[in-house]
Formats: structure tokens, C-alpha cells, sequence
């Protein structure tokens, strides 16, 4: 009877963090994640600037934490900029395209930073999935960037494999190492 009654506690348990952790039980046994919104998203069409809604124009400099950061151009089909550089490159799947941005990014900070630890890099879709899957190999990357000391400047290039048809209307999230709380979000899309 004890162990009954714990194998019922289990399931009532079991059904609670599945129905707040945003997954459901669907009449055919499956469970179904539902995505989570990213947390700075807004249905206000006035909301503040480098919000997900609200994404800062491209080229135009933002501050996540020590770094001045800068997405300087975007090519939308970087197939032939990546074979160039790799010709043994895997090539997207059908339905994907790489898409490759361009980032300088200066230290702002007092002591020192990495850009490749400091600064994490995603590509929001247009329908809202993210895309952090990289292209690759390809030179001039932006992580090969080591230390960077007061008013250094560093720059480079970045390789995602995106869906097709989330590219236009696509955004950068750049945030500061691994919390959301630094985040802005930079449009794909010149104004």
C-alpha cells in the first residue's frame, strides 16, 4: 500500500511540472513542448529600443556590458563566401541558408574581457526560433579573438545556418555571457 501510494504521488508530481514547465499531454500520449517566448519580447510596438520588437538598426553601436558592439553588415546567402574560404564546407540543408554577419565590437571595460566568453551571438528568426548552429570553418572569425585590454578594437566574422524562410525580418541577439538580462537585439534588415 505504501508503494501505491508513492507511485501516485510520482504521477500527480509528474503531471505538475509538465503542465508548468510548458509541455502537454496530448489525448494520444505524446508530450508536446510549447516554446517559451524569449523574455524580452513585447507586443508593444513602443517598446525600448534594442528590444526584440524594437531591434537596433544595423551598424549602429550597442553596449552589452564592457563591449561597444557593432553588427557592421550581413550577407543573407553566404554559401559562396563559405566555399570560398572552405571548400569542403558542408553545405546547408534544403530549406537553409548561411547567413553571415560582420561584428566589431570595443572594450569599454577597466580591466580586460574576452570577446568570445564575454559576448554570446544568436540569430532570431523571424517566426521567433533561434539559430546559434554555426556554418563551420570559416577565416577571420570573431571568436579567434583573444584578450582585449581598454579601447581595443576587435572584429570579425560570424557563420550561422538559418532557416530559409525565418531570414527576413531575422535579428542578432547579442547578450553578455550567459545572462538574458544584458540582451539586445540588432535588425538583419537594412532601414
Amino acid at each position: 500500500m505504501v508503494i501505491w501510494d508513492q507511485v501516485r504521488k510520482f504521477a500527480f508530481v509528474s503531471i505538475l511540472v509538465l503542465s508548468s514547465s510548458g509541455c502537454a499531454v496530448m489525448d494520444s500520449g505524446e508530450t508536446t513542448i510549447k516554446p517559451t517566448p524569449l523574455s524580452s519580447f513585447s507586443e508593444d510596438l513602443n517598446s525600448e529600443l534594442g528590444s526584440r520588437n524594437n531591434p537596433i538598426g544595423l551598424g549602429v553601436p550597442v553596449t552589452i556590458g564592457d563591449w561597444e558592439v557593432q553588427v557592421i553588415s550581413v550577407n543573407k546567402d553566404a554559401l559562396q563566401t563559405v566555399l570560398a574560404t572552405d571548400e569542403y564546407a558542408m553545405r546547408p540543408s534544403a530549406g537553409e541558408r548561411f547567413l553571415l554577419i560582420k561584428v566589431k565590437a570595443t572594450y569599454i571595460g577597466e580591466e580586460s574581457g574576452e570577446p568570445s566568453s564575454d559576448l554570446r551571438f544568436k540569430i532570431v528568426g523571424s517566426r521567433g526560433n533561434t539559430f546559434s548552429k554555426s556554418c563551420g570553418y570559416f577565416s577571420d572569425t570573431f571568436s579567434e579573438n583573444g584578450e582585449a585590454f581598454p579601447g581595443a578594437v576587435v572584429s570579425g566574422n560570424l557563420c550561422f545556418t538559418v532557416d530559409a524562410n525565418q531570414i527576413t525580418g531575422a535579428s542578432v541577439s547579442i547578450q553578455g555571457g550567459y545572462s538574458s538580462e544584458t540582451r539586445k537585439f540588432v535588425s538583419l534588415d537594412s532601414k
